[in-house]
């Protein structure tokens, strides 16, 4: 199951945006700034004005009164020709415009997002391929992007999309190593603390490290560092990760470190 965004989703909000604005924007408070002038209804289009029946100033339809101290904004019209108009007035092909653009709005937006609201995604195809990459991670739980493309062949930016569709059906899980994600089968009987030791110890050196502190507790840092061959700032990187993931703890002693596989009592 997945649900990705389109363009049309992008102008869906647009428009949304639009529907919540316009409203605010049009809404009259009856207030008219001190010394605006009313436009005449010279400036209204003729296909306008003649549909609504409206009489230009030529033909006797329209006069402003002289500024009114008693008038918002000082002016006013003889004939109330700038009264509210009743909808009745309006002719009915503006109307049904109106209601059709409207509701076409609506729909378009509802069928984009009313699935994001409800919490349904669009439905993916079975996919062959996919089930060929589920079926390599279960094989051999804790494969990389690139140990999945060497054993299927797919392109990568597919193997890509199908490792995230994948994800998100929650059929696998993902665990990082730095920069690297190792996919493993989500429901299998490898518990969490099993996935992140499989991830880990992808580096060899890191395998060794814990082989050892595991065979021997209590093991001090500088003992082994001399066994494993590596300095000490590569061990404390080492470390660093086992200790974070919760599959090692260390013991401080001054500027010395015993150190202990997680589960030691």
């Amino acid at each position: 199951m997945e649900y990705r965004t389109t363009p049309f989703n992008l102008l869906a909000a647009a428009l949304l945006v639009c529907l919540c604005l316009i409203p605010a924007a049009a809404a009259d408070d009856g207030i008219t700034v001190p010394g605006e002038i009313p436009r005449s209804f010279a400036d209204v289009p003729s296909w306008i004005t003649n549909g609504l029946g409206i009489k230009t100033p030529e033909e006797g339809g329209y006069t402003v009164n002289e500024p009114r101290s008693d008038y918002p904004g000082g002016f006013s019209d003889s004939n109330r020709a700038d009264s509210a108009r009743d909808a009745s007035e309006v002719p009915a092909w503006i109307l049904a415009a109106a209601g059709i653009s409207g509701l076409a709005v609506l729909a378009f937006a509802a069928v984009q997002f009313l699935p994001v609201m409800i919490g349904r995604s669009r439905e993916v195809s079975p996919s062959p391929v996919r089930d060929g990459v589920l079926a390599a991670i279960t094989d051999a739980p804790g494969s990389s992007a690139a140990d999945l493309r060497k054993k299927t062949g797919i392109h990568y930016a597919t193997l890509r999309y199908h490792l995230a569709v994948l994800e998100k059906e929650k059929r696998i899980i993902s665990r990082s190593a730095g920069h690297i994600y190792y996919y493993f089968p989500n429901g299998s009987s490898l518990t969490r603390a099993d996935t992140i030791r499989i991830t880990l110890c992808r580096n060899s050196t890191t395998e060794k490290i814990l082989d050892i502190i595991e065979k021997e507790p209590g093991i001090s840092g500088t003992v082994l560092a001399a066994r494993t061959g590596i300095t000490s700032g590569t061990l404390t990187w080492h470390l660093r990760r086992l200790e974070k993931n919760d599959l090692i703890s260390v013991a401080r002693s001054g500027r010395g470190m015993q150190l202990f596989p997680q589960d030691h009592t």
